[in-house]
């Protein structure tokens, strides 16, 4: 067998498991990129779009293209920040909160569909394995700024 480096596995697998997601998220018209922007959005009050790019390690101009279609959806809206007048913030509207509420469900059949491919006990132990390297990229990102 040939080596495979870890990003090409990661990729792989990331796109498998996004797959499943997004499959079952179409219902609620969300791919489980957009659900990931409105869970964190839903966790504050209002955010810059750098600070939410950080917090989901998504780069700044991939991000704004992935809100555009959230705002024109009517899911997300961008104030200017009264602190700093060339700065957008965004939020959640409250249409943005019940599709994020919705799509909770949908969410968890997706886990369910994953669950029955892959026994419990192993995708929490791949996934628990995983958060290093994810807080990691956090971190990296914290400590740029």
């Amino acid at each position: 067998m040939k080596y495979e480096g870890y990003g090409f596995v990661f990729t792989r697998a990331a796109r498998f498991i996004s797959r499943i997601y997004n499959r079952h998220l179409a219902d609620v018209k969300l791919t489980v990129s957009q659900y990931g922007i409105l869970a964190a959005l839903g966790h504050c009050d209002s955010v810059a779009l750098q600070d939410l790019a950080d917090r989901l390690v998504i780069e700044r101009s991939a991000l704004l293209r992935m809100v555009r279609p959230l705002i024109k959806a009517g899911l997300v809206r961008s104030t200017i920040d009264v602190m700093h007048k060339r700065r957008l913030l965004y939020r959640l509207t409250e249409e943005g909160h019940l599709r994020l509420e919705s799509a909770s469900a949908f969410v968890h059949s997706a886990e369910s569909e994953i669950e029955r491919i892959f026994a419990r006990s192993e995708i929490l132990v791949i996934r628990d394995s995983l958060l290093p390297v994810a807080n990691a990229a956090r971190d990296e990102v914290n400590a740029i700024l």
